[in-house]
Parts: structure tokens; C-alpha cells; sequence
């Protein structure tokens, strides 16, 4: 965040300085003014965008995932980015800080890899799993975007996975878990359309 702050404060003088610059005509230093302004303006979006969610725990949505090649976690991003959109606060961890994760106020979303034969991905290794305590999430609504690969016998196996945990939990599942093959589009986007987010 402070390079964030830095950054701005840096393009504002800059700004001001390329306007002030004695030698260069004028277009060029209109020019090189408007560009800074738009680098500053990209730079405060991803403030925002950043901050959407204020501190941890203070949000409409959790979203976890649980991810070995990055799918996951860029699905989960991408949700979030179109709950933000749609005026909801968000916060993107991944699957194994889920247990220091104040619960969210509306419902934890998760997307989660199987990796090898129906596996956990490094990133939700050690997830709370069903000998370890969920009671903070007794109660609160849940949904789960599985990834997987049809070629594999355990298709989606650890996403299912969670999603029995949850359940087991006491979490009230928001609509049963979403299968996707290879990241298939089409999933994907039935499972905006689930979340009511397009």
C-alpha cells in the first residue's frame, strides 16, 4: 500500500514538474502531463480496488481457494472482482489461512483444485479438515467452484471434499458445488450466474 500512496505523490510532482520545464514547447509537455495523469488515475483504480474489502474480516464474502497451477486462485480473484463490481466487499485468502479467517457476513466461496488423484493442491494442504474445528462456520452460507479433469478417475475430488466438510460443519450450502473440466468457460459461467454476478 505505501508504494501505492508513493507512487501517486511521485506522479503528481512529476506532473508539475514536466509543466514547468523551460525548453520544451508546449504540446509535448501537454502530452507527457496527460500521461502521468492517466498512470495516476490506473494507479489510484488498483488502490481501490485493493482496498475494496477494508481490513480482514470486515466483508460481504470470503473467498478462498485452494490452487497448484494459479487456476484457482485467478478464478477466485475473478469472482471477486465482479461481486466488487456489483457493490459487494470482498476478501481473496488462500484455502489454508481459512481457520485465522474471520467469517465473512454473507458467504464463503470456494474454488479448489484436485490435483494428481483426487488430492489437495500445496495451497489447501492443510485447510481445517473434518477432525479440526469449522464452528465459526456453523451457520453460514457456503458455495464451492471445484476445478478438476475429467481424464482422472477422482474428478474434482478435493473440491467435493470441501464441500462435505463444510456441510458436515454445519455451513448451508448456497446451491450444490460447481464441477468444471479444464476450466471450461461455460462452468465458469454458470457459476457467476449461480452467485448472481455476470
Amino acid at each position: 500500500m505505501v508504494w501505492v500512496n508513493g507512487a501517486v505523490a511521485a506522479t503528481v510532482l512529476a506532473i508539475l514538474v514536466v509543466w514547468n520545464l523551460d525548453g520544451f514547447d508546449t504540446g509535448r509537455c501537454v502530452l507527457a502531463a496527460f500521461a502521468l495523469s492517466a498512470y495516476g488515475l490506473i494507479l489510484l483504480r488498483y488502490r481501490r480496488q485493493l482496498n475494496a474489502a477494508g481490513p480482514v474480516g470486515l466483508c460481504d464474502y470470503l473467498l478462498a481457494y485452494a490452487t497448484e497451477t494459479g487456476t484457482a486462485r485467478q478464478l477466485a480473484k475473478a469472482t471477486g472482482r465482479k461481486l466488487v463490481k456489483a457493490g459487494a466487499t470482498v476478501n481473496v485468502i488462500e484455502l489454508n489461512r481459512l481457520a485465522e479467517s474471520p467469517k465473512p457476513a454473507k458467504a464463503l466461496l470456494v474454488v479448489a483444485s484436485t490435483t494428481g488423484n483426487g488430492d489437495s493442491p500445496r495451497t489447501g494442504s492443510d485447510w481445517p479438515g473434518p477432525d479440526e474445528s469449522l464452528v465459526a462456520y456453523h451457520g453460514v452460507d457456503y458455495a464451492v467452484l471445484a476445478l478438476g479433469d475429467r481424464d482422472y478417475p477422482r474428478f474434482c475430488a478435493f473440491g467435493l471434499e470441501v464441500a462435505v466438510t463444510l456441510s458436515a460443519a454445519g455451513a448451508r450450502a448456497l446451491f450444490p458445488p460447481v464441477l468444471v473440466n479444464r476450466a471450461d468457460p461455460a462452468s465458469v459461467s454458470y457459476w457467476y450466474r449461480q452467485l448472481g454476478v455476470h
